[in-house]
């Protein structure tokens, strides 16, 4: 049966119904557009493709073609998925049934968005839902906008400015703010800092008047769409670390999101979103943070750890900027410690068995590691031996300093965690789906590096020219798709060499002034008494 025909009723021997139906075990006429008992209990109505005898999870069939260009049998990469297999990956079982959707929307890019970009940001509906919630058109354009950079980056036309125009005129909700906050992510990685600041800027003042922020909020889309309230649970988290990272990796960057961190249930994990599996009890922060320290079987979604991580990161940003004392110093520092001791090892392979890499934990410690560089920078003595070409778009490392009794082990923990930024590129050849912030992570850990290397030339060994080699490779994998990346590869190696041939004029200065004083003493010839 051609998937794409959606018929509203299913036949008798196909075993599809509803979620609701599902939960109390009764039987469904399986209407996709509202069952009978949904519609006199005044329900909404969710059906989630089954996966009895399929692998892999459910995913649309290909909706018809619309204004964006169709996809190319090759990548511009070979880093990057080819988007034709791609969509075979994702296609339908043949007798599957899937909801209906817009004809309006070219499911092509869409699905690219849900391949690539939705797992390292995923605050949008899963794709299923996503299609069959009649999405206004706005946000339509901005996910296939992003979908494009997925095929080739640098021929994707400069659309954010109209995209922009045509969110802020629509009337305030929730998909207004995903939209606003999806603009800011795509603007900060095509090298448009000031805008996309200005996007979250906007997102956040809407999501607070709206009230994502509030349980209240998910509370009652709770009743009838359980993906939507998670969805909206997910938009405000994605704004609290996004604004995270945007103060920590931008010049001259800055927390925007100053209300006191809300006791919000925790995003779940990513497979029971995809399949709406709803049912466990969410959990909040202050939950977490009492089962962590009274309980050892504390495991809590790998989404959750990246929100936890985020506030450890906001609290370092704040103690690195103003002269906090040294007991929290102190306390940060174990709290980061700490954090790696207890992540369940269920979480700790970021890499799974089928190759695929854990986003969300492996953000998580992307912004762990972020954390130890801005707790411990200012305490080290790296600042003075930063490269003059520093400021490379879009990292810097922060610009505080402060006094400390021991200064090299505050500078061995910032070596460290930049190190270990490298080790986390080091996981997968394939970097399509990293987030366009883990580049700006690269570029702090190349500066680090590079500073360390001038610090103490003994450092410059080949496993540590490795690591900033790595960054660089992996920043021109990455440059494929997202511009940021790019920018900053060319500004690193430049950089990198600078740095290279100032330590071998001072190495070989250093040498012949070794051998002029050794030949000064040792050789008789040049002993002015005896000519």
């Amino acid at each position: 049966m051609d998937p794409s025909s959606s018929p509203s009723t299913l036949p008798p021997s196909v075993p599809v119904a509803c979620l609701n139906c599902r939960d109390k075990h009764v039987k469904c006429d399986g209407n996709l557009t509202g069952c009978m008992r949904c519609k006199e209990l005044s329900l909404f109505c969710h059906f989630v493709p089954s996966r009895r005898g399929r692998r892999g999870r459910p995913w649309p069939s290909l909706g018809a073609t619309g204004d964006y260009p169709s996809l190319p049998l090759e990548s511009t990469s070979s880093t990057v998925m080819s988007p034709l297999h791609a969509l075979e990956w994702v296609a339908p079982h043949e007798d599957t049934i899937y909801p209906s959707f817009s004809p309006s929307i070219d499911n092509q890019p869409v699905t690219l968005f849900f391949l690539h970009f939705h797992p390292a940001h995923p605050f949008l509906p899963p794709h299923y839902a996503f299609l069959h919630s009649s999405p206004p058109s706005y946000l339509i354009d901005v996910v296939q906008f992003i979908s494009l950079h997925y095929l080739s980056s640098s021929n994707v036309p400069n659309r954010t400015n109209q995209l922009r125009m045509d969110v802020l005129e629509a009337d305030g909700s929730m998909e207004k703010v995903q939209a606003l906050l999806l603009l800011s992510i795509i603007m900060h990685a095509r090298t448009q800092p000031r805008e996309a600041k200005e996007c979250l800027g906007q997102a956040i003042a809407l999501s607070l008047n709206l009230g994502l922020h509030c349980r209240e909020f998910s509370d009652v889309l709770e009743i009838q769409n359980p993906v939507r309230a998670e969805s909206a649970r997910r938009t405000w988290w994605e704004i609290f670390i996004i604004d995270t990272l945007l103060a920590a990796v931008q010049v001259d960057g800055a927390l925007q999101l100053t209300v006191e961190t809300p006791n919000l249930p925790l995003p779940c994990e990513m497979d029971e979103y995809q399949d709406g599996r709803l049912g466990i009890v969410p959990t909040s922060l202050s939950d977490m943070g009492r089962q962590t320290l009274f309980h050892n079987d504390g495991d809590f979604s790998s989404a959750a750890y990246r929100v936890e991580a985020a506030t450890i990161l906001r609290k370092c940003l704040i103690a690195s900027g103003n002269h906090v004392s040294h007991d929290i110093c102190d306390s940060l520092d174990v709290t980061i410690s700490a954090w790696f001791h207890r992540l369940p090892s269920g979480k700790q392979a970021m890499l799974q068995l089928n190759g695929d890499v854990d986003q969300m934990i492996f953000q998580s410690f992307m912004i762990m590691h972020c954390a130890s560089i801005y707790l411990h920078f200012p305490k080290s003595y790296l600042l003075s031996f930063l490269p003059v070409t520093s400021h490379i778009f879009c990292s810097q490392p922060p610009s505080f300093i402060s006094t400390s009794a021991n200064p090299e082990i505050h500078t061995a923990k910032v070596s460290s965690a930049a190190v270990n930024l490298s080790k986390l590129a080091s996981l997968t050849t394939t970097v399509v789906n990293h987030s366009p912030f883990f580049a700006c992570t690269l570029v702090l850990s190349s500066i680090i590096q590079l500073a360390i290397f001038t610090a103490d030339p003994k450092q410059s060994t080949r496993t540590s020219r490795n690591f900033l080699a790595l960054n660089i490779g992996v920043l021109k994998s990455m440059g494929y798709v997202w511009t940021i990346a790019a920018a900053s590869t060319a500004r690193i190696r430049d950089v990198a060499i600078e740095v290279e041939s100032a330590l071998a004029r001072e190495s070989r200065a250093l040498l012949e002034d070794q051998v002029s004083q050794s030949v000064s003493v040792e050789s008789p010839y040049l002993d002015p008494t005896l000519l």
